[in-house]
């Protein structure tokens, strides 16, 4: 698990003991009040004994205020890391996992390798067997996305937009692999190619759009 699932555990943990906590001085609460009412109110002839009640009473009422603030206090706690976790679990499903982001990095780059090396073989610019080495490995590499899946912990939405963009580079690789001796010189499938390219590629857009990512970032760096 990541360190943001760690914190996101232990925050729901303290929020429920904070919850539990606030409970237990309610009831703490009714209890003082329950006890002060059975405190007589009438004076007696005997002084001391005025005096034990009248102590009594002063120490019910001071424990039933410090034990109603402290129920308003862990209440209040409780909200606050109650708000946390839910925060975190929504930026969490907004937000791509290590794991997705790895992932969407390479299908990034595979992609445009992948491109590259179908046209070089489509107008022969390289040397033929270099060439079908090369989109071999590529379409090993594309097929592995089979075993690709979104974290769970992306919204709905999100999982199914990122399994979109896996699933179609994976169709990549399986056909290409099926074709690694046929892409040299060869227009018609190297442009059927293409067609699917920019399909992976507009879901991959579709992904970039939900979680934000900068493109500009990858073109750079590329």
């Amino acid at each position: 698990m990541s360190i943001l699932d760690w914190i996101f555990i232990i925050g729901i943990a303290l929020a429920i003991v904070a919850l539990l906590g606030s409970g237990y001085f309610l009831v703490q609460f009714f209890r003082m009040r329950g006890m002060l009412k059975k405190v007589p109110n009438k004076k007696f002839k005997n002084k001391k004994k005025n005096k034990r009640i009248a102590v009594k009473k002063q120490q019910l009422t001071k424990k039933k205020k410090k034990n109603l603030r402290l129920f308003f206090v862990m209440l209040l706690v409780t909200g606050v890391l109650a708000g946390g976790a839910a925060y975190l679990s929504y930026y969490q499903s907004m937000n791509l996992t290590t794991d997705d982001s790895d992932s969407v990095v390479k299908g990034y780059y595979l992609l445009r390798d992948f491109e590259e090396q179908i046209i070089l073989a489509r107008d022969k610019g390289d040397d033929e067997e270099k060439l079908q080495k090369n989109i071999r490995y590529l379409a090993t590499a594309m097929a592995s996305y089979g075993t690709k899946k979104a974290s769970d912990v992306n919204s709905k939405e999100g999982q199914i937009t990122l399994n979109r963009y896996y699933n179609a580079i994976k169709q990549l690789g399986m056909n290409a692999s099926t074709q690694t001796k046929n892409f040299f010189g060869n227009q018609e499938l190297v442009d059927g190619f293409l067609t699917d390219i920019k399909q992976a590629q507009d879901y991959e857009k579709a992904a970039f759009d939900y979680y934000k990512v900068n493109e500009s970032a990858f073109k750079e760096e590329k």
